[in-house]
C-alpha cells in the first residue's frame, strides 16, 4: 500500500511539475535564445580583440573555471614510486604519450593540456598557450629557488596542502607536475632499502573530471594500461532503449519545479559550514581500509562499497561536530558527483558529471542504522530526477549567463561537504618504469564548501582523503584525527553488521540479513589497547574458513577472511601516537585498529 501510495504521489508531482514547466516554457525560451545570441555576440568580440580561434568552454567546464581565491577548483595528486624517477623522464613520457599524442586525422588526443581556460566579455573560452612549453608544466619541486626533499609522508601532505590553493601562472595551462626525492616511505616493503619519488601533480578541475583524468593519464603511462575506470556512484538515466531514455528526460523536466525547491530549501550551519574560507587548506590521507573486505556487505547486508565508506564519514562527522559544538546536526548536505557518461561514449577529457545532494545523517542514531539510511538516500539520488535536472541546468546556467551572475547563481549555498568515489587499479602498477607504492587524490573546495573528500582504491587498498580549509578545521592534525575516524568507523559498521547476521544464524532466523528501518543493534564490546598487539588466537580460526565470518573472545571482535586482495610481502606498521591510533601490518598478515576505546582489530589469515 505504501508503495503504491508512493507512484501515485511522484506521478502527481510529475504532473504538475510538467504543468509548470509548460507554462512558463514560452518565457523560458526567449530567455534562453537572447543569452545565447549574447554569447555568441561575446565570443566574436574574444576572437576580433585577441585576433585567434577561441572555443567555448562547455556548461560544467565553466562551472569549475568559475571559482574564487579561496576556493580554486584544483584536484590535486601524489603518487609515490618505487627508484629514482628524473624529471627528464617524467617530461618526456608526458611529453611523448599525452601532449603530442594525435587521432588518424594528426589533430592533438588531448588539446585542452595545450589550452589556457580564461573569461572574456562575460563568458568562459579555451585560448592556445603562446610559445607552449613542457618545461613549464613538468619540472622539479623547488622551494626557496633550491630543490625540496620530502623527509615522509606527512612532509609529502603538508607540502601538497601548501601548494593545493595557489593560483597557477596567467597565461599558462591550469596543470603541473611536480617531481621530488622522498627520503622515507612508511608503507613500502620492509625488505626495500632504496630511495623513493614523488610525483605531485595539480591539474585545474576545468580540464575534466577525476575519472576521465585518471583513466587518461593511466591509459596513457600505466604499465599494464588501467582499464577504463568505473565511476561510483553511477546514474541511471542511460539504462535502456532509446524510448526509455527519452521518458527518463521528459520525467526529468516535468520535476525541474521540485528540483529546484528542494535546491533552495537546502542549508546547513555547523563548524564546517558558515565561516568565511580563508583560502589556506589542509590535506590529510586516512589508515588503509582492505577493500575485499569491504566488498562482503554486498553479500552480507546489500550494500555497497560507497554505502560503507559515506556512512563511516557520518559517523566520524557526528563525532566532530559533537566535540566542537556539543551537539551534531541531524544531517550534513553533501554534494556527490554523479557520473552521466554512457558506457559508450569514448574516454576523453571532460566534466560528464552531475552535482546531486545528499543529505548524510549525522545524527545520534544506530551504526546500522545509520548505514540503512545512507544506502537508501544514495539509492533515491542515483534514481531521481535530480541528476538528470541538476546536469542540464548547470550547463545551461554556466553556458548562457554572463560569468558575474552566473558565479552567483552557482554559489554552493547550504552544502558542507563534497564527496568524491573513484576506484583505482586492483593491481600494482608501473608508471615512468618504477613500482608506484601508493596513490592517493584530494577533490578541491568549492564556493562556501569548504570540506572536500575524496575515497580512493588501489592494491586493494581504500584510502580516504580529505581536503578542508582552514577557517573550518584549522590544523593538519585535527584534519588527520576527523578522516582517521572515518575510516576506522567504516570498519567498526561492517563488524556490526556481521555480528548481527551471526546473532540471527545462531537462532536460526532467516539467513539473508538485509538492512531495515528501525533495527536495534546492540554495542560491541571493546577494550583499550596500549600497543599494537598481536593478535593471533588459533582457537578462534577454524580450519578450511573460505568465506567472511566473525568470532569474538571476550573482549575481542575479529573480522576473519580467507583470501584478501593485499600482497603477502607488504608488511608495514603505522603510529600515529598523537591521535593513539595504530595500524599494524605483520609478517604474518595480521593487522588491526586500535584508537582509544574503540578497539576494531582486523585481521587476513
Amino acid at each position: 500500500m505504501s508503495v503504491l501510495w508512493d507512484r501515485t504521489s511522484d506521478f502527481c508531482y510529475s504532473v504538475v511539475g510538467g504543468v509548470i514547466v509548460l507554462t512558463l516554457g514560452p518565457v523560458a525560451g526567449v530567455v534562453l535564445m537572447v543569452l545565447w545570441l549574447w554569447r555568441c555576440l561575446a565570443l566574436l568580440l574574444v576572437i576580433l580583440r585577441h585576433r585567434c580561434w577561441v572555443t567555448a568552454a562547455s556548461g560544467m567546464e565553466a562551472l569549475f573555471a568559475l571559482d574564487s581565491e579561496a576556493a580554486r577548483a584544483v584536484i590535486s595528486a601524489a603518487v609515490i614510486l618505487r627508484g629514482e624517477v628524473k624529471v627528464a623522464t617524467v617530461s618526456k613520457l608526458v611529453s611523448e604519450r599525452i601532449l603530442e599524442a594525435r587521432d588518424a586525422s594528426g589533430r592533438y588526443t588531448h588539446p585542452k593540456f595545450r589550452r589556457v581556460v580564461e573569461k572574456r566579455f562575460g563568458v568562459v573560452v579555451w585560448m592556445e598557450e603562446e610559445n607552449f612549453d613542457v618545461s613549464r608544466h613538468v619540472r622539479e619541486l623547488r622551494e626557496t629557488g633550491r630543490p625540496r626533499v620530502l623527509v615522509d609522508e606527512a612532509d609529502l601532505v603538508e607540502v601538497t596542502g601548501k601548494r593545493t590553493n595557489l593560483p597557477f601562472v596567467r597565461g599558462q595551462a591550469r596543470w603541473e607536475v611536480l617531481v621530488a626525492p622522498l627520503t622515507s616511505y612508511h608503507g613500502g616493503n620492509v625488505d626495500y632499502t632504496g630511495s623513493y619519488t614523488v610525483v605531485l601533480v595539480r591539474l585545474h578541475h576545468s580540464l575534466g573530471d577525476g575519472r576521465s583524468i585518471v583513466g587518461v593519464i593511466m591509459a596513457a603511462l600505466a604499465e599494464p594500461p588501467l582499464v577504463r575506470p568505473l565511476p561510483s556512484p553511477l546514474a541511471r538515466h542511460h539504462l535502456g532503449g532509446r524510448l526509455a531514455r527519452a521518458g527518463r528526460l521528459v520525467w526529468a523536466i516535468s520535476n525541474l519545479p521540485w528540483v529546484v525547491a528542494r535546491v533552495l530549501r537546502r542549508g546547513d550551519h555547523s563548524a564546517l559550514h558558515g565561516p568565511r574560507l580563508e583560502g589556506h587548506k589542509v590535506l590529510a590521507w586516512s589508515v588503509p581500509l582492505p577493500l575485499t573486505a569491504l566488498k562482503a556487505g554486498r553479500p552480507l547486508a546489500g550494500v555497497s562499497v560507497n554505502d560503507l565508506l559515506l556512512a563511516g564519514l557520518a559517523q566520524a562527522l557526528h563525532r566532530y561536530l559533537q566535540s566542537v559544538n556539543g551537539e551534531a546536526p541531524t544531517r550534513v548536505m553533501t554534494v556527490l558527483p554523479i557520473d552521466v557518461t554512457a558506457p559508450w561514449d569514448t574516454l576523453s577529457l571532460g566534466n560528464r558529471i552531475s552535482l546531486c545532494s545528499l543529505p548524510l545523517p549525522t545524527g545520534d542514531v544506530a551504526p546500522l542504522h545509520r548505514l540503512w539510511l545512507v544506502h537508501k538516500l544514495l539509492n533515491e539520488v542515483k534514481g531521481s530526477p535530480d541528476v538528470l535536472v541538476n546536469y542540464l541546468a548547470l550547463d545551461l546556467i554556466s553556458n548562457l549567463l554572463p560569468a558575474p551572475i552566473a558565479r552567483r547563481v552557482l554559489n554552493t549555498h547550504g552544502v558542507t561537504m563534497v564527496a568524491s568515489n573513484l576506484p583505482g587499479p586492483p593491481e600494482t602498477i608501473h608508471l615512468f618504469g618504477e613500482t608506484v607504492e601508493e596513490l592517493m587524490f584530494w577533490i578541491p573546495n568549492k564556493s562556501r564548501t569548504g570540506v572536500g573528500v575524496s575515497m580512493l582504491s588501489y592494491q586493494g587498498q581504500v584510502h580516504l582523503g580529505i581536503n578542508v580549509d582552514t577557517a573550518l578545521v584549522p590544523t593538519q592534525k585535527q584534519a588527520k584525527h576527523l578522516i582517521d575516524y572515518a575510516a576506522v568507523y567504516t570498519a567498526q559498521i561492517l563488524l556490526e553488521a556481521m555480528k548481527h547476521k551471526q546473532e540471527k544464524q545462531d537462532r536460526n532466523e532467516e539467513e539473508n540479513f538485509t538492512l531495515h528501518e528501525g533495527m536495534v543493534v546492540p554495542e560491541i564490546k571493546t577494550h583499550r589497547p596500549n600497543e599494537c598487539e598481536d593478535t593471533s588466537h588459533e582457537d578462534l580460526h577454524p580450519a578450511g574458513i573460505e568465506h567472511y565470518g566473525y568470532y569474538y573472545s571476550e573482549d575481542q571482535l575479529l573480522l576473519c577472511q580467507g583470501e584478501l586482495e593485499m600482497a603477502v610481502d607488504k608488511h608495514y606498521k603505522r603510529a600515529h601516537s598523537d591521535t593513539n591510533l595504530q595500524l599494524c601490518h605483520m609478517g604474518t598478515g595480521q593487522g588491526r585498529f586500535a584508537l582509544s576505546d574503540i578497539n576494531i582489530p582486523l585481521l587476513y589469515k
